[in-house]
């Protein structure tokens, strides 16, 4: 049998419903980082046009070519584990996933906020948890040490095995969404749940959050794509919870025995437009930035991450930036990868007058800012 990866990259870009290959270029984003995270100052960096386009037949969107993914999560860069919006999201998604007793749940990436570390558990619950990068962290937990594919549910025989399958925050990262949902089918009982969670990404988009698409979130999964997927793989949707003004999509879907024939409307004008306006919206935005530095003062980014990153490939002026502040203790002391920032702890601005901080981490933006006046009352934000 041969091997699917689903984080493979393809040598054509399709869309992942139709398969049509019809695309037209919105824009490009010339030489970006192709890491989105910290590294040694001396450590060789690579860059790549990260390239937007549209299906002309159906209105998807895709960033295409891709990065190989050796390189793309090389190391991590720890999303997903720090501050409390990110708890409360890891909390209200295991309420949501509602455990039963007497459960075999196929857990895929679960990482540092696997299910297995849950004080929620039930009675009798396995959890087989599909993770190649993470160590064994529950009795209750069967770690695979493996990616997860169709043919490690044959090696393993997994299939029709599972009352529940889970993932959180990964299927916007799969390269072939299609493949990867028909293997969480197979491996699913009868009338068995799949329950994930997901960005919000339209929401994101029009608010010109720059963590919605990315290298790592290569498709626009929005809900109506989203939605087309999961019947086109025999799941249907029982229920659907945002969480966060714009954060996330919880959903809590149904293994059925006959597939649905899908019907995809073309989107291409909407899509279209509503990223030529996110291109736009990001180079005024930098414009707008640009005017409000003032060297009187130390001005830091804040995150060591793709905001920081988009900003400076939109434009952002360096001259007077005096570094990065991250709440990450594993970034700290190094350098956002593709610039010469190094990254300190928020701490540093405890003593500085009036300190200025470029602040766009989308639905986190509150948050932060809510941190760093109670470090320093003076600081302000551009």
């Amino acid at each position: 049998m041969k091997i699917k990866n689903y984080f493979q990259d393809h040598k054509l870009m399709v869309c992942p419903v139709s398969g049509d290959k019809d695309f037209k270029k919105i824009f490009s984003l010339k030489n970006f980082p192709i890491y989105m995270g910290t590294v040694n100052k001396n450590f060789k960096v690579e860059k790549k046009n990260m390239n937007f386009y549209v299906n002309q037949n159906t209105g998807s969107v895709q960033i295409f070519p891709r990065v190989d993914l050796s390189k793309l999560y090389f190391k991590s860069h720890g999303s997903g584990k720090i501050g409390k919006l990110w708890s409360d999201h890891h909390s209200s998604f295991v309420n949501f996933i509602k455990l039963k007793s007497n459960s075999n749940i196929l857990e895929i990436g679960g990482g540092h906020n696997s299910i297995s570390l849950s004080n929620k558990k039930k009675k009798n619950v396995r959890v087989f948890s599909f993770d190649p990068n993470r160590n064994k962290t529950s009795r209750n937990e069967i770690l695979i040490k493996d990616f997860f594919s169709e043919v490690s549910i044959n090696k393993y025989k997994m299939y029709n095995k599972f009352d529940l399958a889970i993932h959180s925050h990964l299927f916007e990262h799969i390269y072939d969404p299609e493949s990867f949902l028909s293997t969480i089918y197979s491996s699913l009982k009868k009338n068995g749940f799949h329950v994930f969670t997901v960005p919000s990404m339209e929401k994101m988009i029009k608010k010109n959050f720059a963590n919605a698409m990315n290298f790592e979130h290569p498709f626009f999964l929005n809900e109506k794509m989203i939605k087309l997927l999961l019947a086109k793989t025999g799941f249907k949707i029982i229920e659907k919870k945002y969480f966060g003004n714009c954060h996330s999509i919880f959903y809590r879907t149904i293994k059925v025995e006959k597939r649905k024939k899908i019907s995809m409307k073309n989107d291409y004008k909407k899509n279209f437009k509503l990223f030529k306006n996110l291109n736009k919206n990001w180079k005024a935005d930098v414009l707008k930035i640009n005017k409000l530095i003032n060297k009187k003062y130390k001005t830091f980014l804040f995150g060591a991450h793709i905001f920081s990153q988009n900003l400076i490939q939109n434009g952002l002026n360096l001259k007077n930036i005096s570094g990065i502040v991250d709440n990450d203790t594993d970034k700290q002391n190094e350098y956002l990868y593709g610039t010469n920032l190094k990254v300190f702890s928020p701490k540093i601005l405890q003593n500085k007058y009036k300190p200025c901080i470029i602040l766009r981490a989308g639905a986190y933006n509150k948050e932060i800012k809510n941190q760093l006046i109670s470090i320093n009352e003076t600081v302000k934000f551009l």
